[in-house]
């Protein structure tokens, strides 16, 4: 369940936005993505990780569920 970057609150879909059932902020998808990744890299870097370790963790992260995904599709 997705949670509003502003309040914290319930966000349902409601085509072709997303809406916060708290404070009725509504975003597309691609936005909450965007401000979510946003949120990570500067909660990271506020634990002392580099720009290098976040960017190689986050390839990994790509890499092993590209894996995954190419391994399910085998079967």
């Amino acid at each position: 369940m997705a949670r509003c970057p502003d309040c914290g609150g319930e966000v349902k879909y409601k085509a072709p936005f997303m809406v916060c059932l708290d404070c009725g902020l509504s975003f597309k998808r691609g936005e909450l993505d965007n401000v979510k990744t946003t949120v990570r890299n500067e909660q990271k870097k506020i634990v002392g990780e580099s720009t290098e370790e976040i960017e190689r963790k986050d390839r990994e992260r790509k890499r092993a569920y590209h894996d995954w995904y190419m391994k399910k599709e085998d079967k």
